[in-house]
Order: C-alpha cells, then structure tokens, then sequence
C-alpha cells in the first residue's frame, strides 16, 4: 500500500469509527520521518467537564476528560493499525496526537 492509498484508508476508517472528519487530519512525515504516520484529532470536553484554564498557565484537565482522552487515542491507534496494515514494527511510527476545544 503506497503513502496516498494508506492516508485515505486510515482516515476512512478513523471516520467509521465515529470520529467527525472535520476534526481528523491524517499525513505522512516528511524527510527522515518519511514513514511515519501522524494523526491528529479534536475532540470535545465531555458534558460535565471540569477543567480549569489558568491565564498565565497550562489547563488542568478533569478526570473525565483524561479517561475520554485516553480511550479516544486507543481506539484511534487501534484503528490506524488495523487499517494501515502494519507490522508490529512499523506499527510504532504511528503519531497520535489529541487536542481538545476549547469552549
């Protein structure tokens, strides 16, 4: 599977799995980090979000948020594999990066 054919796959699949694909990038690395797979994802704070965003200082996260972080990255990882058919070694070139919106 070439570079193009493996993006839309993953992407295509990321979206079946319930993520908005307006809020999903998938690219390759560029340079020495040509076989890396990078996916990015926003996703929303859940309905009884607590985090607190300081002025001066990084935002504390809830402890809901954290969970649904954690279990949206697993599942996007999970499913960027199983769609990019990689081996267990490639695998580990994946990049998942998650950011939430802010309100």
């Amino acid at each position: 599977m070439d570079r193009k054919q493996e993006t839309t796959a993953v992407k295509r699949a990321i979206i079946q799995a319930g993520f908005d694909q307006n809020n999903l990038r998938v690219k390759h690395g560029k340079g020495t980090a040509w076989g890396w797979l990078h996916v990015y994802a926003d996703i929303h704070h859940k309905p009884d979000c607590t985090c607190v965003i300081h002025k001066d200082a990084p935002r504390e996260t809830c402890a809901e948020c954290k969970t649904l972080r954690n279990e949206c990255y697993d599942l996007i990882e999970k499913v960027a594999i199983q769609a990019s058919e990689r081996s267990a070694y490639a695998a580990e070139h994946i990049v998942v990066s998650l950011d939430f919106f802010e309100n």
